[in-house]
């Protein structure tokens, strides 16, 4: 199984892999990029921030939390980590398959 069906399995049964919450799928997600050392996420972070007008010098979590839930204050995203936020982890799922295929038709990675 390759990286990328990989995520989409976790995904559909992130709770078989031992995944309950936001914080834990971002560093499952973290870990996968760990692993290909640091090339599977190369330019995500950047993807966000030109996406989401928030800029670039938050770090992608932020980054998906404040997409997520763009109305709450600045210390919510270290309660969104922890906590079972299904919003938040749609919203990093989407986010990767748009990153990804934007990255596939421009020929990178």
């Amino acid at each position: 199984m390759d990286l990328l069906e990989r995520l989409a399995d976790v995904r559909r049964r992130s709770r078989a892999y031992g995944l309950t919450t936001f914080g834990e799928v971002a560093a499952f997600v973290t870990g996968m990029d760990a692993a290909t050392e640091w090339e599977f996420l190369d330019g995500f972070r950047q993807f966000l921030a030109a996406k989401s007008n928030l800029g670039p010098s938050l770090a992608w979590q932020v980054l998906v939390i404040r997409m997520a839930y763009p109305a709450e204050s600045d210390e919510f995203w270290a309660t969104a980590s922890r906590s079972e936020s299904s919003e938040a982890t749609s919203v990093l799922f989407g986010e990767l398959q748009s990153f990804f295929a934007e990255r596939e038709a421009s020929g990178t990675n």
